[in-house]
């Protein structure tokens, strides 16, 4: 048996390489998490520090074409500014490369400094190459983005004043765009918060809860980002899923009445289905809700049924609402990263080797089939053969933020909950006060846990509290380098020497 399951791997594989352009790596090299972190600081980060900085506007270009030449509009979006800023964070925080922390406060400056509306608050919706605003309506989409990068640089930082800007952000969004007659975001506000647009989205939704409440909430440890996540989970599960076919749907009015697509068009989403129960699932497991996992369970089914080819395990971009036999012939690069992270995370809850297997397939696509090998990052987008459609770098939508989340959870999950490897994060930590915590772990699992702790390259591992918090001393533009372990694996390893 186990013979046999080589030897479909390496089929499969051969057929993936004779699809694909790149050349072929190890099925083995995706299952390691140091394999992810490699890419992310080898084939991805360098290539957008080298060719999207913008040094006339001190940001990053927003369209660049498939040899990274900039196109189209000058405009720039926080949005788009800020998950570069949570890119060069991430970047910072595995490798310690002060290039990366020094690109991440600059793009923070330039945010602060000329993204953020001084008289109202919020984020302006564009601005152009010089930083005057264009558009200054505010997208709750814009909103959710620009406070995202903002999170993980606070996460890698603890900056007190980028902090205040996060609150305040999340305290508008949750004080104007939140109806609280209905429940939901509205899509569009003016300047002045005024509602614009009363209808309500996926993408204004439940992208405050993916794009940065659980990042913030395991940065501070503050149970009311948890209770934020909590209610508008549920008001995603009670609201947007179709009684008939059982699909998170997209766009809705103020009452939510579903806003149809055209009837011929594939109009259900499949990265947002993902997305959603992914969501549910690191959910369940912070608070042990019962209800959230039922649920994604449920989308977990509906998805490897008709949202992906299993042969493969390519993720779908869009499949008919009540025929699974018509659905896209392509999917972009943001949907097969979170149809990649969905596999491990599934493995992490239920112990099924088959998600395993799944990601196994799934990496191996977005490695072979994604990655841009000759010119770096990734195709914007391929077909179901793994052909490249659409080699597009970057525009308003497509930054480094997808594929280097996508590298960073690989590598934790793969390392924390499969091999049993550690995971080293470096912090640069601003300021803090004496006794101030920090809470290092990203991953949603008590299990993990702080094994070791220099700071300014002293073992300060005492310091270590209850296994997953650093009570820090008065410190400034001090390096802290924190290793964790999973605790639960490392025992079971032991007993298995034994």
């Amino acid at each position: 048996m186990k013979w046999l399951k080589i030897i479909a791997a390496a089929v499969f594989i051969s057929v993936i390489f004779s699809l694909c352009t790149n050349k072929s790596n190890s099925a083995s090299d995706v299952l390691s998490g140091n394999y992810w972190k490699e890419q992310a600081l080898t084939d991805i980060i360098p290539f957008w520090t080298k060719y999207a900085q913008d040094n006339k506007s001190g940001v990053f270009f927003t369209n660049l074409d498939s040899l990274w030449s900039p196109f189209g509009s000058k405009d720039k979006y926080p949005s788009m500014i800020s998950r570069h800023l949570f890119s060069y964070s991430i970047a910072y925080l595995l490798s310690g490369n002060e290039d990366y922390l020094k690109i991440a406060h600059n793009t923070v400056k330039w945010l602060l400094g000329k993204a953020w509306d001084k008289e109202n608050g919020g984020w302006f919706d564009a601005l152009d190459s010089v930083g005057n605003p264009v558009l200054t309506t505010k997208t709750t989409f814009v909103q959710v983005y620009a406070i995202t990068g903002l999170t993980l640089y606070y996460f890698v930082t603890h900056d007190s004043t980028v902090l205040k800007y996060i609150e305040k952000s999340n305290k508008l969004l949750e004080q104007k765009a939140w109806d609280s007659t209905s429940g939901g975001y509205f899509n569009v506000m003016n300047r002045d918060w005024s509602v614009s647009d009363s209808n309500k989205s996926f993408s204004s939704l439940v992208t405050p809860v993916s794009g940065y409440l659980f990042y913030l909430y395991q940065a501070t440890r503050d149970k009311k980002y948890l209770d934020q996540i909590d209610r508008i989970l549920d008001i995603t599960m009670n609201n947007m899923v179709d009684k008939e076919s059982g699909w998170v749907l997209e766009n809705f009015d103020r009452n939510w009445k579903y806003l149809p697509g055209r009837e011929d068009e594939t109009e259900i989403n499949i990265g947002h289905n993902i997305e959603a129960a992914s969501m549910l699932l690191r959910d369940y497991l912070i608070t042990g809700n019962q209800d959230h996992l039922k649920s994604a369970k449920i989308l977990a089914e509906k998805i490897s049924r008709s949202g992906v080819l299993n042969d493969k395990e390519v993720w779908l971009t869009t499949v008919n609402r009540t025929s699974s036999t018509k659905h896209g012939s392509s999917t972009y690069w943001w949907v097969q990263a979170y149809g990649n992270m969905f596999n491990l995370y599934l493995y992490h809850v239920s112990g099924e080797s088959k998600y395993l297997d799944n990601f196994q397939k799934g990496a191996t696509f977005w490695d072979s089939c994604f990655m841009d090998k000759k010119h770096g990052d990734t195709f914007f987008s391929v077909d179901t053969a793994g052909r490249n459609k659409d080699g597009t770098k970057a525009t308003r939508f497509k930054t480094s933020y997808h594929s280097i989340e996508h590298c960073l959870l690989n590598s934790l999950c793969l390392n924390l909950w499969v091999n049993d490897e550690p995971v080293e994060f470096h912090f640069r930590i601003a300021s803090s006060q004496n006794g101030e915590l920090l809470y290092p772990a990203l991953l949603e699992d008590e299990s993990v846990k702080i094994s070791k702790v220099l700071i300014d390259n002293k073992d300060q591992s005492s310091l270590i509290t209850d296994g997953q918090t650093i009570r820090l001393p008065v410190l400034s533009n001090s390096e802290v380098i924190v290793t964790l372990m999973n605790s639960k694996l490392s025992k079971r390893k032991i007993r298995s020497l034994k």
